[in-house]
């Protein structure tokens, strides 16, 4: 069996580049080796395996994709500003932020009567918007949108010169321990998946920029995007197999041929394989270390994961909820690794539940590699409790649940729900916030360039310009799919591809 490109894994990045390259009439394969959909189930349950809000929809990279896909228009109608209240559960203060942040003046004069708070804040504004500027151009010009034209030392070099340096001081006047200074960067490892101490100052600001217009999001949010990434594969000429585990991928003469599987004598031969996952994953595995060369090997020895994101899901009865509480809350910590790795920030949202008299709530918190996960449910509950966020809401909670702890699904009284399946512990990877050894990602964004050092064999992942989040995935699966395809042929719209292979 044999495919013009062959993608193994599940990140963004690499369902970009295949539905991009079977709209181009290519056959193509996807074999997720993980939940493609972004979801993972409990009987007909799907739960969100990553709950941030999409708010990179309308950037340009983006933008480009969906239009190449023809589904600019649907995107665009389906793309909403969230009309509900974020909170800022701080240390010591607590700001209930309308959308737009329109009554932050109002909000910041309640907890800091007096301070400089609203003239930081407008000089933050002005620079995340003059970064925006000028990172729209940037990141849709010809050389950020080929394979590896981002990491050219001209390119680096040029874009150096004009981002903010990191320096530059966007909340001057306030000092450097103010609790603004800690709610203002919060959101930042939920939207992207580098450690905040090593995320660029352009970076952070196009992030503060995007929320703050916003926060905007799309119905479904990443599950149902994922969701139509699928189908535009499966529309063309693509094939998902989730079912197929790869034994080892095929080398000859130092170009790869094709996949081998477990439990299958069949092989699968490929032009181009795109390795849409951690590569890191797959070394003493389908990639057999000593076949890597050696400035890949020394790339990924350099790159770790410094902290992970723990999902939980609730479900509570609407009593059980305070009137206080929107539709988002960031709960920040005292502690200084919350701004060198992200670890003990908690993000949370509220939505409909199963039912019409309960409510859903999908938590996220940042946790360090080696941190204990079996009491890690009560952990939160408590804190959220002490918090005031959810107090007192133990004797509401009819559903509990997390995909990573190894731990069945429980009311807050801790019995057990058979009616979700018998066997509902599970140990699913959890996402991590990246770090890079011994030097800084490239502007603060990028880790690891798509060109393995193998032929035929590409990056394309959250691990290439992590430092964007969606979008960095949007634009490094463009950028693979330009490598991998020719021009356009007629009938399938303008050429949009930049790179060819």
């Amino acid at each position: 069996i044999y495919y013009d490109l062959i993608v193994l894994g599940t990140d963004i990045a690499g369902l970009v580049a295949a539905a991009l390259v079977a709209r181009r009439g290519k056959r193509v394969l996807v074999i997720p080796q993980g939940p493609a959909e972004g979801v993972y189930r409990l009987n007909r349950r799907a739960l969100a395996l990553d709950t941030a809000p999409l708010v990179h929809l309308g950037c340009p990279t983006l933008r480009r994709v969906f239009d190449e896909l023809g589904v600019l228009t649907q995107i665009r109608r389906e793309h909403r500003r969230l009309d509900e209240l974020t909170h800022w559960v701080l240390p010591k203060h607590r700001l209930d932020l309308e959308p737009e942040q329109t009554n932050w003046s109002r909000e910041v004069e309640r907890e800091w009567p007096g301070e400089p708070i609203d003239e930081a804040w407008q000089l933050r504004r002005r620079w995340s918007d003059a970064t925006d500027e000028l990172l729209d151009e940037l990141l849709a010009s010809d050389n950020a949108l080929v394979a590896d034209g981002f990491w050219t030392r001209r390119f680096l070099t040029r874009v150096a010169e004009q981002l903010p340096t990191e320096r530059l001081d966007e909340l001057a006047p306030l000092p450097a321990t103010h609790e603004v200074r800690r709610g203002a960067r919060a959101l930042e490892p939920w939207l992207q998946h580098l450690v905040p101490a090593q995320l660029g100052k352009a970076a952070s600001l196009r992030l503060a920029g995007l929320w703050a217009r916003g926060p905007s999001d799309r119905e479904g949010g990443e599950q149902g995007l994922r969701q139509m990434l699928l189908q535009r594969i499966q529309l063309k000429s693509g094939e998902i197999k989730p079912s197929l585990r790869v034994a080892e991928v095929l080398l000859k003469r130092g170009k790869v041929t094709g996949l081998s599987l477990l439990g299958k004598q069949d092989r699968y031969g490929c032009d181009q394989l795109l390795v849409a996952t951690d590569p890191r994953r797959l070394v003493d595995g389908p990639l057999h270390p000593e076949l890597l060369p050696k400035p890949l090997q020394v790339s990924l020895a350099n790159i770790f994961s410094a902290a992970l994101r723990y999902v939980l899901h609730l479900e509570i009865e609407d009593r059980g909820l305070g009137p206080g509480l929107g539709g988002m809350a960031l709960c920040v910590p005292d502690h200084d690794l919350v701004a060198r790795e992200g670890v003990g920030l908690t993000y949370l949202r509220v939505g409909p539940g199963s039912r019409e008299t309960t409510r859903s709530i999908a938590l996220v918190r940042l946790v360090a590699p080696d941190e204990p996960l079996d009491d890690m449910r009560e952990r939160i509950l408590d804190e959220l409790d002490r918090r005031g966020v959810l107090p007192f809401a133990r004797p509401y909670l009819t559903f509990i649940h997390s995909p990573h702890d190894g731990r069945e699904a429980s009311d807050g009284q801790g019995r057990r729900l058979d009616e979700h399946g018998t066997d509902t512990a599970l140990r699913l990877p959890m996402d991590p916030l990246y770090r890079l050894e011994g030097g800084e990602p490239s502007l603060g964004i990028g880790l690891l360039p798509h060109s393995s050092g193998i032929k035929n064999l590409l990056f394309a992942s959250r691990l290439t310009y992590p430092g964007l989040g969606l979008e960095g995935e949007f634009a490094a699966g463009w950028a693979a799919a330009g490598s991998l395809v020719g021009a356009g042929r007629t009938g399938l719209g303008r050429n949009l591809f930049l790179g060819r292979g």
